[in-house]
């Protein structure tokens, strides 16, 4: 293929290279398609005259072209049709289905996938991960590994029944691979045994053209995780160069993201956000909703830069209180939510549920409340088609960096989910990058030593400003990329109480000042404007907190403390910036947010970047969605509170004096006709709801 990812109105080329062309010389080969949603159809290869076992053929999208992963499997032209070879790519967005294969029925099976998949197709589904494949009692196909009573050929294949359909649908399928689970095998001969799974099931299922690659059964969590997925995509690919690998790790270690970019060979990962999930309180009071989107920005922060496929995770079951009809199931606004957060994260390639097969397709035989929650996965695709396609489609150019730690685990849930509650409450949408290691520093557990190259021109190509919280310092492979980022034109903005310390760059001089020890101070004084919401002389009561303060060396004095110490203040620093805020992002969103949106809009106007709307009446339960396409601004704002909430939508990015219409993304409807920059828009999002808004000039 001469692409991974094609657009419409592309012409896909696809070039076959023989091996062994004299063997098929006479014969030639053949290949077949699957299309997406469509089914398989025979793609024409011509042979080229100039180079003996080689053909070329062209798959041309019209902009009807469905969804999902076209896959292409090349057979040699005889009687036994082996397969040569595959190759794959993603037009759109995938919408994929954990399929469990040890829950179909014993009686009716054909009759039964084939009524998931057309429940499912009618959802937008376009790929399904067969799980579940290898049971405790029995694998559930003809393994000559596992203990088994299916015979080759045989009505029990469950695997070849669900793959022959998955051809006919066009649900492009993985199979989960495991290692042997009918037997007591030792943890060293696991990952053996995974190998010797994937080789069986390559071997008995490559014929399928809905076969696309294989996904790790084993899930894992933190960077220990790494050596396994190494082996595992290693395996795979020896199968076939291009099949494709996938993952779904939990969120332990937010640095796993950034690593597993590094693995050569893997090219799916979904992470797993667990909020429904856990069976402790103080998990599920950590995790709402809400983080669906953030577990997916950081994912897709972590793949981007590789250009991996990032895969959102919703929920459809429930545990303790989140479960309905005590069954694994959960509430219709519990799915929706979740789907609606997944929807406003820039940089994922779709999204997978866990499991519409078992949750809702199953259960709603003969559980009633079932249904209710299908319902919710059908509204909720409604609204993410409308909205992960027209809105969530750019660079938010704000990001919250996560850097390389050895030690420090708890910055993720001490420091970054309240800084990401606090863009919340500011009405902001902002990205989230992990530390990536250079490719070849990536082995643990070695520690990096060099700053990583390709994240830095990744930062500068999308204009990003770094956005700090609470950091007291880097290990040299961080501590010389901020040194370069900034130096060479990049802005970062640090909020303390703790501004990082590096080992390669001189931290009076990147940030403009020295500390001093912390006391008690009572109030924050503005000293200079730095945008036109605040003006100099306004002051924020601080309630008498110990904080940190600096004396300023070079820097340019923005606000300070009571006693004339500073609090904020602004840096050059060689061609780039640095804007220090001493106190956490916490505390100041909630005292002076409007300093704050001052301050990102000052950031971003350093990279030429504007926002594209003010945001009043934002609380952290709610999140955000903006875009600016063809001088059309658009906005998603998502509730998950239990009551409606007022917010004022204010257009930034627009030309003053032009009359706009602002519309209803969902219904087009038009709700104002005016100056659209003189007020802010008023309305209301109801609970658990949504609501797009587009402001285009009339």
């Amino acid at each position: 293929m001469d692409r991974f990812r094609a657009k419409p109105k592309d012409a896909v080329k696809v070039n076959v290279t023989l091996k062994r062309a004299d063997k098929l010389t006479n014969t030639g080969i053949k290949a077949k398609l699957l299309i997406p949603r469509f089914g398989v159809k025979e793609l024409p290869l011509k042979r080229d005259p100039r180079k003996i076992g080689t053909y070329k053929g062209t798959i041309r999208l019209d902009d009807s072209a469905p969804d999902g992963i076209y896959s292409i499997t090349v057979y040699a032209n005889k009687e036994d049709c082996k397969v040569i070879g595959k190759a794959s790519f993603l037009l759109g967005k995938i919408v994929g289905d954990f399929f469990s294969i040890s829950s179909l029925p014993e009686k009716g099976v054909e009759k039964d996938i084939m009524s998931y998949m057309r429940e499912f197709l009618e959802l937008g589904g376009n790929m399904i991960t067969a799980h579940s494949i290898i049971s405790k009692n029995k694998a559930h196909y003809p393994s000559k590994i596992c203990k088994t009573d299916v015979t080759p050929k045989s009505q029990n294949d469950l695997i070849e029944f669900t793959l022959r359909l998955a051809d006919k649908f066009g649900l492009s399928a993985f199979l989960s691979a495991s290692w042997d689970i009918t037997r007591d095998i030792p943890y060293s001969e696991r990952t053996k045994s995974v190998k010797s799974v994937v080789k069986e099931l390559w071997e008995l299922y490559a014929h399928h053209p809905s076969l696309i690659g294989f996904y790790s059964y084993q899930e894992g969590s933190g960077t220990y995780f790494l050596p396994y997925m190494k082996e595992f995509c290693n395996a795979v690919k020896a199968r076939d160069k291009n099949l494709l690998t996938a993952c779904a790790p939990y969120i332990d270690d937010p640095l796993l993201a950034g690593y597993l970019s590094t693995i050569k060979n893997l090219d799916i990962v979904i992470y797993q956000g667990a909020v429904m999930a856990s069976y402790r309180p103080d998990n599920r009071k950590m995790y709402p909703l809400r983080r669906v989107k953030d577990f997916s920005s950081l994912s897709a922060g972590g793949t981007l830069p590789k250009d991996k496929i990032t895969l959102s995770h919703v929920e459809l079951f429930g545990y303790e209180e989140t479960r309905i009809a005590n069954a694994y199931l959960t509430t219709y606004e519990n799915i929706i939510r979740q789907i609606l957060s997944a929807a406003c994260v820039y940089g994922t390639d779709g999204i997978t549920f866990f499991t519409y097969h078992t949750c809702i397709y199953n259960q709603s035989k003969r559980i009633p409340q079932a249904k209710n929650s299908g319902l919710g996965v059908k509204d909720g695709m409604k609204a993410y088609g409308l909205i992960s396609k027209n809105v969530s489609t750019k660079s938010n150019h704000l990001a919250l960096y996560y850097p390389y730690t050895d030690w420090c685990i708890e910055r993720w849930t001490s420091f970054y989910i309240p800084a990401l509650d606090s863009f919340r409450r500011l009405g902001m949408p902002i990205d989230i990058i992990p530390y990536s290691p250079p490719d070849k520093e990536s082995t643990l557990p070695y520690y990096p030593m060099n700053m990583n190259k390709n994240m830095l021109r990744y930062f500068q190509s999308n204009k990003y400003v770094l956005v700090l919280p609470n950091l007291s310092g880097f290990h040299r492979t961080d501590s010389d990329l901020i040194d370069k980022f900034v130096k060479d034109g990049g802005v970062v903005v640090a909020f303390g109480p703790q501004i990082p310390k590096g080992v390669s760059y001189d931290r009076t001089k990147l940030f403009g000042g020295n500390e001093k020890p912390s006391k008690i101070h009572s109030k924050i004084i503005m000293k200079k404007a730095i945008g036109d919401r605040v003006d100099s002389g306004k002051s924020f009561t601080l309630n008498n907190l110990r904080l940190r303060s600096w004396t300023s060396k070079g820097a340019e004095l923005i606000a300070a403390y009571e006693d004339d110490n500073a609090c904020i203040f602004f840096n050059k620093y060689g061609k780039g910036h640095t804007i220090t805020v001493l106190v956490d992002i916490e505390t100041a969103s909630e005292i002076m947010p409007y300093v704050l949106k001052d301050i990102f809009d000052f950031a971003l106007s350093l990279n030429e970047v504007k926002r594209v709307c003010d945001v009043a009446g934002a609380n952290e339960n709610m999140d955000f969605a903006t875009t600016k396409v063809d001088g059309e601004l658009r906005v998603v704002i998502v509730n998950h509170n239990n009551t409606p909430v007022d917010v004022g939508i204010l257009p930034l990015d627009i030309e003053k004096g032009i009359k706009y219409n602002v519309i209803d993304f969902a219904t087009k409807r038009i709700l104002f006709a005016g100056l659209a920059n003189k007020r802010p828009f008023n309305t209301t999002i109801d609970a658990y709801g949504y609501q797009g808004i587009i402001f285009r000039k009339q």
